[in-house]
Parts: structure tokens; sequence; C-alpha cells
């Protein structure tokens, strides 16, 4: 089953896709620094923080080391599969990589590798698009002496193992860096280059069958193997791999390149693109918000939980597809009150569950193990475990989730509630109820059981607004399946207070005394809790922490509470939250054929004369070997010498490297650059006067068989330019035509989803906006100065403004956008005024300002206003410099 990539997955990998070819042959931490930033500010916009660039090690600062933090549930091992051969091909030139996949434990060693070797499997599958079966390997570290000298070069390969396997302080002795006798041809044509391991005496007491006459030679070990062979080093979990001897391991492999994937970054890591839990809930991937509800104890959590599956499997009964939603229960261990045994008789005896219908997965019975619940036979609705399920265990069907441990302290749930955040085939389902996941637990109070479950859902890649967004108590022991709306300056969250803080923590109450109280601590009980309440400046704040004792650890602790209260309540006062709703924006339509329909950029290609024919077929920009961005490949070869004909030079072409025609070579173009608006015929017909014309620029078939990544990458940016030459003439015919010029009809509109803001980053700086649609404003920068900022607060203060939206650069699912020639068009904020009209605004500085990209969006900007009847404004925005007016003056002049 080949799993469609989502389009935050897509958006990962091409931010990946950019760093790579930027990193190609920067060889300096300088150089490293500014391909990371180039690579980032493609991705996440202008706006987006800038970020120190950690290089690989003072030695080999030109190994690209990259991070991509996904949260739980958004596929980032199936985004891991696709990155192999992206590495391949954009940064180490080849079409047959080796690949070092590592992973934290063996657990998920042994499930990784099953998954990339399943036939039908999505992992595999992803391998499968670039590779087909018989030029692909899979192995264990372990069972790496089955591959041969000879498939080095020729077959894609993934090995798979834990980091701790090359983990170690002392090579000698260890399996990874021994010497071993099988591998010996693999290291026939090795260069001699320090970069190897040698014999030393030491080795000598650890494998006897080597002798004084071995000492100085190149050890024949799997460590010097990867060494020479440069393997792209695929880190799962990669925050549990950022230790000084973790990161030595890797200098000894030298490694082409190192992609990280995780959900919880270490400080240091390069984190190129961050996925946020808004994009995960935007395309239906995880089930939020999360209804909690809090029990005094264990049997009524274990009812209501019973209950809510109850509800739940009546919703999914109207459903086209087959959903039959389970409970998962987290027992206690053996020693504790709620074992697993005692929560399967309760189950049974107290509430009439058959046995059959639920299973029990810990460590000594293990009856999920060959179930397929997605069986409409399988009968299974309850789920017993203690610590964890199987990794990688897709539990979509888990709705709820019930634990009878401390939630407090309760890392272990985690993982659970991770099962029970999966989407059901990844889709919205039609009944709302199903759109949820609900959480039954034991605590004092549901405001701390609220903060407890936040503090999990943030451990597991969430970010705080989201945490606190999608964490939904039920309010007063309501019904669970009717959402309440919270009354902000009610908003309450509790926090535990460590003991040694709690003395400390008592000067809060006595700065904030209508806002903060204190529960003591219950002796051999509960520990003692703050409960903060209503809404709290930044400065009041930080007035409050000014009060307590001068110690770091106690203002850090108390300024993280009172800004996480705050987090909570502008979650709870966004108009998205409140029930508010934005109306519907109008999009720009066009007649074509006849009928009238939403003119996407895709159109352009109907409305375009795509055709190559007496267009120019050269490549100005090309340039001889020394002049290029260098792939591995080549950078590999200056450094060590390697022989011409070393396998990764080796084309991957049907004939072989001898006697390749010019024909042969214009087929490996075509299938680099083929385009869909393209007729194959036409495509072969302008490679072949690519290729004549240059011959005439003193390029022979040989070099451009050698260099065949670097033809192709110019190739293909050449074209480009000649489509958008085309694309923009069509586009500007399509404006100036007043036959089939461009209309808003009711029919094509684009709506705010109050559920859904799948921002990249949000705002982080201290000017609080009252306006904004959502509770944070997402991707601007936190200085109130930066200028589209200063443009967002002039917006947020404007008196006519009901509410805004800062809209979302490059996700058309979810921002409103209009058509332009080469692509869509986002303009920086949209608001609704209060008498109802729709106010678009788009900020240039005064450097961009009438250059020809602004001018083709005022352009759009106009006509999309013009078509409104008077209902749609629309204003490029700029600063005083440029204009003579300052940027609230324009916006005020603009409306009225």
């Amino acid at each position: 089953m080949d799993l469609t990539l989502k389009p935050y997955q897509q958006d990962a990998l091409a931010a990946l896709d950019a760093f790579l070819v930027a990193a190609r042959g920067c060889a300096t931490a300088d150089e490293m620094q500014k391909a990371f930033t180039a690579a980032r500010l493609e991705a996440l916009g202008e706006q987006a923080p800038l970020l120190p660039y950690r290089v690989f090690s003072n030695e080999q600062p030109e190994i690209p080391v990259t991070c991509l933090r996904i949260p739980t549930g958004g596929g980032k091992t199936l985004m891991a599969a696709h990155s192999v051969e992206r590495a391949a091909r954009l940064y180490a030139g080849t079409s047959a990589p080796l690949a070092l996949w590592l992973v934290p434990s063996d657990a998920i060693r042994i499930q990784t590798i099953e998954a990339l070797k399943t036939p039908g499997h999505p992992y595999r599958d992803a391998l499968l698009r670039y590779w087909p079966a018989e030029r692909l390997s899979v192995l264990d570290i372990a069972d790496a002496g089955q591959l041969r000298a000879h498939d080095f070069g020729e077959r894609a390969i993934v090995l798979v193992g834990t980091i701790q396997t090359l983990r170690v302080d002392k090579t000698q002795g260890r399996n990874a860096y021994a010497y071993r006798e099988d591998f010996e041809p693999h290291f026939a044509d090795a260069p001699d280059a320090p970069i190897f391991e040698r014999v030393s005496e030491a080795d000598l007491a650890a494998q006897p069958y080597l002798s004084q006459a071995d000492i100085g030679k190149i050890k024949r070990s799997f460590a010097n193997l990867l060494a020479w062979h440069r393997p792209i080093v695929i880190m799962d979990e990669a925050h549990n791999a950022q230790s000084d001897l973790s990161l030595a391991v890797l200098e000894r492999i030298r490694p082409a390149c190192v992609i990280e994937w995780t959900a919880t970054p270490a400080l240091g890591q390069n984190v190129l693109y961050h996925v946020s839990a808004e994009a995960l809930k935007a395309e239906d991937m995880i089930k939020l918000p999360i209804v909690l509800a809090p029990h005094p104890n264990w049997h009524e959590a274990v009812r209501d939980a019973v209950l809510t599956r109850a509800r739940l499997e009546e919703a999914a009964s109207s459903e086209v597809d087959y959903v039959r939603p389970i409970a998962l229960f987290q027992a206690e261990d053996r020693g504790g009150e709620v074992t697993f045994e005692m929560l399967q008789r309760h189950l049974i005896d107290a509430h009439g569950i058959p046995a059959s219908q639920i299973a029990i997965h810990t460590g000594s019975r293990r009856e999920l193990d060959g179930v397929d619940l997605f069986q409409r036979d399988c009968q299974i609705r309850f789920i017993i475990t203690v610590e964890a399920l199987k990794e990688g265990w897709d539990c979509s069907f888990a709705y709820v989730f019930c634990t009878a441990q401390n939630i407090r302290s309760n890392t272990r749930m985690e993982q659970l509630l991770g099962r029970v955040l999966r989407m059901p085939y990844a889709r919205r389902r039609t009944a709302e109820v199903l759109n949820r996941a609900y959480a039954h637990v034991c605590g004092p109070s549901t405001a701390l059981v609220a903060g407890q479950l936040t503090d999990r859902l943030i451990s597991m890649g969430f970010e705080e607004m989201a945490a606190a967004r999608y964490v939904q108590p039920s309010l007063d022991g309501g019904d669970l399946f009717t959402p309440q709306a919270p009354q902000p300056l009610a908003v309450e969250t509790s926090f535990e207070v460590e003991a040694k803080h709690v003395e400390a923590m008592a000067a809060l109450v006595q700065a904030l005394p209508d806002q903060v109280r204190m529960t003591p601590a219950i002796e051999g009980g509960a520990p003692a809790t703050m409960t903060v309440t209503g809404a709290l400046t930044a400065e009041l704040i930080e007035a409050a922490v000014e009060r307590l004792p001068r110690n770091k650890a106690v203002r850090e602790a108390a300024m993280r509470v009172l800004q996480r209260h705050q987090v909570h309540v502008e979650a709870a006062e966004a108009p998205s939250q409140r029930g508010e709703v934005f109306a519907a924006v109008p999009m720009l339509a066009i007649p074509l054929q006849g009928e009238l329909m939403l003119y996407e950029p895709e159109l352009l290609t109907e409305l375009a004369d795509y055709s190559l024919t007496g267009l120019p077929a050269d490549l100005p920009d090309l340039r001889r070997e020394e002049a290029v961005k260098p792939y591995l490949i080549d950078i590999e070869k200056g450094k060590l010498g390697i022989r011409e004909d070393h396998a990764q030079y080796r084309l991957d072409l049907d004939e072989g490297d001898e006697g390749v025609s010019r024909e042969t070579l214009i087929r490996a173009l075509d299938r680099r650059l083929r385009r869909d608006a393209l007729l194959q015929p036409d495509m072969i017909a302008w490679l072949g006067r690519l290729l004549d014309s240059l011959d005439l620029a003193g390029f022979d078939l040989a070099y451009l068989l050698r260099h065949l990544n670097s033809v192709a990458d110019a190739a293909s940016e050449r074209l480009d330019a000649l489509l958008r030459g085309q694309r923009r003439t069509a586009f500007q015919q399509s404006l100036a035509t007043p036959a089939a010029a461009p209309t808003l009809n009711e029919h094509f509109s684009f709506r705010f989803d109050p559920h859904a803001y799948p921002a990249r980053w949000l705002y982080e700086g201290k000017y609080r906006f009252r306006r904004h649609y959502y509770p944070r404003p997402g991707e601007l920068k936190p200085e109130i100065d930066a200028e589209e900022t200063a443009c967002a607060i002039a917006l947020d203060q404007l008196p006519q403004v009901r509410f805004w939206v800062r809209n979302l650069e490059r996700q058309p699912s979810h921002a409103f956008w209009l058509p332009t020639s080469t692509d869509r068009f986002y303009p920086d904020f949209v608001a609704q005024l209060d008498d109802g009209r729709l106010f678009v605004i788009e900020y240039k500085g005064g450097d961009r300002f009438s250059n020809d990209d602004s001018r083709e969006k005022r352009t759009i900007g106009q006509v999309w206003a013009s078509a409104s009847g008077g209902r749609c404004v629309f204003l490029m925005a700029t600063d005083r410099n440029t204009v003579g007016v300052s940027v609230e003056e324009q916006l005020r002049r603009t409306i009225e």
C-alpha cells in the first residue's frame, strides 16, 4: 500500500531537498550555515526565526547534518524512507546509495526491518518507488556479511541497526569494529587513506588470529566499510543520540550526510523544518481535541470509558468506512492495585463485556500478535496493556484512553496516548465525535489533570499553544460529546509545586492575590499545587516573578507556570475558540470552455500553448566541473583519488557503461526532465537540439555522460524558465480579455476553519494581539519593529476590524490565495471588518514594492477587489519612506 504523502510531508521533504542541494560543495562552517539558513527560510518563509547551525564536527564541517521535527502520528518513518532517495540523488549523486538507518532500541530495530522488507507495507513501497526489488537490499547490520563487494554501487543498500551497536568508547573486540576475514574482497581496491582504522596491538589480544604482521593494516571491519562508502545516515528518535560518544561514532564512519528525525529535538539540533500538531490535525492525521474527564477513582474512570466507547460505536455505525472504536486501558504494574488481570475481571464482571472483546497485550501475554484489528470480523473492542504496545502498531481504531496509573509521573502513557491520537485511515469522519480522542484519568481536579496531560502532549512534540488548545476538559461533569466554549476570564490552570520550591512560590500568592492560590501538600499524599486564574499581562508576570527570591531555578519555574497559564487564556479568548465564524472569502473564477471554474494555477496549462518548438535549446549557465557545485562523489574523488571507474561513478543506464549512444543520453535526460504539460516527442526533439548546442559549445558526449547529474540540473532550470515565459503570457492575456475576465462567484470561496490553523511556527513576541482570529498569529517575527509584524500590529489596532488572520504561506487548503503566472499568491493578512467587508493586505518592503513580482500581485489583488462590487478591499502596503504616509494611515485610507 503506497501511501500518498500529505502536503506537510511533501513540504518537509522539499525543505530537505533544498538543504541537500545548497549543502553540495560547502566546505566550511560558514558555508554550511548559509546553506542551512537559505533552505530554512525557503521552507518556512522569510519571517522564520534564524537558528545557528551546528557543524558535524570541527574536522569535518562539510558533512551536512539536519533535523526534521515531526510530532507523534506525523509519519516520520514513512518520510525517512522517502528521504533516502533524495539524499542519494541530490547530494551523493548516485542511484545506488548505502544508507545506515539507526534506531534507539532493539525492539524498534526489529520492527523497522520488518516494515522495510515486507511487501505491501508503506515503508517498503516508499523504497520500491525508486528502486526495483532486484536492486534493493534491506538488511540488519548483523547480516552485513551477506553483501558482496559488487553490491556497492550496483544496488541501493539499507542497513538497519541501533546506535548502541556502534556507540563504544574503545573499538577493540567490538563486532562492528573487528577485523573480519569475510570482508577481504570489499577492501581489495581500498585506497591507502588515513580515514581507515588500522590493526593495533590491542586488536591482537581481542582477535588472536591476527599477527604482528597485520599491525598497521587497514581493518577489514564493518565500520571501515562504512567509512569508505560514506553512508547516508538516517537517525530515528535522534534526540537520544546527541551525546559526545554518539557524535564520535558518526565521525568514525564518515557519513555522506546525517538526516535526523524526532518529535522532541534536543538543544543544538539543526531543526530545518518543524511540522506542527496543527498541521497533523488539519490533514486529519490525528484526532483532536482530546476530551478529558478526570475521575476520583479508577472504577468511575473505567465505567465512563466503557460508556464513551459504546456511544462512539453507535456513531460509527453511520460512517461509510468501517470503524470499530476501541478503548485502550493502561493497568498498573504487578504489585499495584489495578493489574491487568483485575481490569479484565472488572470489565467482564461489572460491565458485562464478553471476554472475546478484550485483548491483553503485555510482556507476558501477547494477544494482539497476528491480529488484524481492521477486519470486520475482529471482536476486540477493549485492549489492556501496562507499559507499551509494539512500536509502530497501528491502533487508529483506538479512541478512548483510560489509565489506572498516576498521570503525574506516568511518562509511559505517551506511546499509548499516541496510539489513540491516530485517525482511522487518516480521513475526517462524518460524525464529529469521531474526530476527537477521549481520555479518562484519575485525578484530584480537572485543572490539575489538564495541566498534567498538557505536559504529556508537549513531551510528544506538541507546541505549548497546541497542547493548551487541544486538551478540552469536560466542564462540570458535562456531556463529553457536547463541547463547551470556555469562558476566558474563568480559565484555571493548576500545577504541582516541588516541595523545595513551595516556600519561595508563596511569594506569587502575595504578588497576585486575586489570581494565584496555593493548596498545601497532604502528608503522604498529593503534593502542593498552585492554581492560576484569569488573564495576565507580560508586565504583570515579570513584576510578580521579581518578587520571588533570587533563585534561578525558582524564578524559571514560576515564569514557566505563569506563561503556560497565559497560553491557556490566549487559546480560550480567541474568536475561533469562542465559536465566531469568519466570513467566506470569495475567490477568483474564470470562464473556460463555457464553464466557470476556480482560477487555479493549473488552469494555465490549458490556457498556455506549451510547446518547445522554436524556443532556445541551450544551457548558458552550464560550466565545466571545476565551476559547478560538486556532488559527494566529486568531493570524494578530490580527497582520496578514487579510480574513475569506481562503482559510484557508473551511470544507471540499461546499456551499461560502454558504448552508450547519443540516444541513450537523450532517454536518460527525458526520464529526469519529463513534464506533464509537454508531449514527449516535443521534449525529445528539444533534447536533440540541446545536445547539438552543447556539442558546439565544446561539451563532448563523454563529458555529458560523466556529469549527467549536473547536466540534468542545468537543463531542468532552463526548461522551467522557458515554460514560465509561456505561462506569464497566458496569464496576462487572461486578465486582459474582457470576454474571459476573472470574476467572483458564490460557489468559489474560502473559509477559515476555526479548528485548523497549521502554522509552521507561532509568533513569540511581547505584543498581545487582541483581534487575531486564532489564539496567536503564525509565522511573524517577534520583534515589534519588524516590518510585517508592525503592519500586523497596526491592523490589530484598527477600530474597524472585527478580527483578522495572518494568512499562511503555501497552504492552499488552509489559506486564502489568488493565482499568479507562476503559482499562488498568499496575501499576508485577511481581515473581516465590522461592516462586513473583507480587507486583504499584502505588505512589501520598499526595496520590493515596485519589482515585477509585486506588480503582478498588486494587479491580481486589484482585479479581485474590483470584481467584488465593493465587498472586498485590497491594499499592498509598504513603509512610510516609499509612499510618504505611515502604514496605519495606508490601512485607514483604504477602508474609509
